[in-house]
């Protein structure tokens, strides 16, 4: 039997409001008489939460269109992606190489070869600016093609100078690819662990640091191989955990990068990650100083970019360093620095939420109410939880979803809601319970609010001083290393056993 395409459903779901926005407005100008039949069926797969075809066809059964089903949707899926393009405002080197060899094909019909020619070097200079050797040999194929139609005395010197332009472009092509394949073996090395014995893992990684395009960095002849080799060695001493190590690859990708601003200007997406992920190994390291001016930069890269890039890279570029700022703050106790950029969040959250991706989205959203929780604010922290359990699930961020369950007793704990307390306890415990997926640090959390519901508050230290004893003896599997990441459980079993806010437990913990 053959499986219905849910090709056409994952692309409108991808979409945001923008875009869905512009294609309706591509529709009504591009598909004819048509145009009402596509904006119909778009609307109609957009309102699924799964695709099914049958509620499709039954819906528009009295539409002669949807007899035509299958046709019907490959052109939309078309008009779709043709309206993205039309809207395009793309302005990297990649486009602007693109259209230059366009052009001069273009003009090159119109028997205008010297214009053509013209158009082809000045593509020859942005590509070998940003080491693009995929259209370098492109414009290279399209001034060799001119050559061969209008040949001139020189032309057996120049179709030889252009065939070793050629080989010289494959060979940097060839060696740029060698670079990535290093880089994608080294993640695979550090990423999936379960691939690997202990052993195999760290003999691989040393044999992929010691090649030697990677081991002398001489031999990474421009700026793209140079950061490939950097990520290899990023990913080499993140594996072994020597993180003051990746902080200084970091820094010099970051430098390498100021140096060279065109790329910066070319992909800032690409600069504003290296920005957040200096940022937060500067804050695992403990270097304050780099902290701070790596935020300084952030905030200071979000303004340039404004009106100068696409809305969707400037809400996720916004979104990507809230996220690792707000991790910083809680991580340093600043709270009047995370309490203003909480407030930023609440005011930009409403709206861009279709903007922003899942994933990010869910991430944020637990690193506020953790951070929220620390400032002592529980009533905010109970409505950014609440958020964060409508938006996550066991299907989509389990471990985020599992620890909001947990977080959501504890936010209940500490405004004193202790008859809704017993019954959303157990509830919780039942449910762990019945899907089986309860471990031994989520066991700890329960019982230890199972345990202060039955006891006078004078009880509660010692009862707080028995998890934290437990609470340090377990085992650093997955599920105690994450929920630690994402809450400092120490410093709020220390805030109840001497009586103190938990951000001064966390800020005596951290001179420790």
């Amino acid at each position: 039997m053959k499986t219905v395409s849910d090709d056409l459903f994952r692309l409108i779901k991808s979409l945001n409001k923008s875009e869905k926005g512009n294609f309706k407005k591509f529709a009504s100008r591009n598909a004819g008489g048509s145009k009402q039949n596509y904006i119909l069926l778009f609307d109609a797969i957009d309102s699924l939460d799964e695709y099914d075809e049958d509620l499709i066809r039954n819906k528009f059964k009295k539409e002669s269109f949807i007899r035509q089903l299958p046709v019907y949707k490959v052109y939309l899926f078309n008009m779709i992606l043709r309206s993205m393009a039309s809207v395009s405002s793309a302005d990297d080197a990649g486009s602007k190489i693109r259209e230059l060899i366009d052009n001069s094909k273009i003009l090159s019909s119109k028997a205008l070869y010297k214009e053509a020619l013209k158009l082809l070097r000045k593509a020859k200079e942005i590509a070998v600016k940003y080491s693009n050797y995929t259209l370098l040999l492109d414009t290279l194929i399209a001034e060799r093609n001119i050559t061969v139609v209008v040949p001139d005395k020189n032309v057996s010197e120049q179709r030889d100078n252009i065939y070793f332009e050629q080989i010289t472009v494959i060979d940097k092509l060839k060696k740029l690819l060698e670079y990535s394949w290093l880089s994608d073996q080294m993640v695979i090395c550090v990423e999936q662990k379960g691939d690997f014995t202990i052993a195999e893992r760290a003999k691989a990684m040393e044999k992929i640091y010691n090649k030697p395009l990677i081991a002398n960095e001489k031999n990474a002849e421009d700026l793209n191989m140079m950061f490939y080799l950097l990520h290899t060695k990023l990913f080499y001493h993140l594996g072994k955990n020597e993180l003051n190590e990746v902080r200084a690859i970091l820094k010099k990708e970051l430098t390498l990068l100021e140096i060279n601003r065109h790329f910066i200007d070319d992909n800032p997406r690409n600069y504003s990650g290296a920005l957040i992920n200096y940022l937060l190994f500067s804050q695992i390291t403990g270097k304050r100083d780099a902290v701070l001016e790596t935020i300084t930069k952030l905030n200071r890269l979000r303004k340039n970019l404004k009106r100068k890039v696409p809305l969707a890279m400037q809400v996720q570029i916004t979104f990507h360093a809230s996220n690792a700022e707000i991790l910083v703050y809680r991580s340093t106790c600043d709270i009047r620095r995370g309490k203003n950029l909480v407030r930023k969040m609440d005011e930009l959250l409403p709206r861009y939420e279709s903007e922003v991706p899942p994933q990010l989205k869910v991430s944020l959203i637990s690193n506020l109410a953790s951070f929220l929780v620390l400032a002592g604010d529980y009533k905010s922290a109970l409505k950014m939880n609440n958020k964060l359990m409508d938006i996550s699930g066991l299907s989509f961020k389990s471990d985020v979803y599992l620890f909001s369950r947990l977080l959501n007793l504890i936010i209940h704990f500490e405004l004193g809601n202790y008859d809704l307390l017993e019954y959303m306890t157990e509830n919780t415990y039942k449910f762990f319970r019945d899907k089986k997926i309860i471990h031994r640090a989520d066991n700890l959390i329960l019982t230890l609010i199972k345990d202060l519901l039955k006891e006078q508050k004078n009880a509660f230290p010692a009862l707080f001083d028995e998890f934290r004893y437990n609470f340090k003896k377990l085992s650093a599997d997955n599920n105690t290393q994450n929920l630690t990441a994402m809450f400092d459980f120490d410093s709020w079993a220390v805030s109840h056993i001497e009586n103190i806010p938990m951000r001064e437990a966390a800020k005596k913990n951290k001179l420790k």
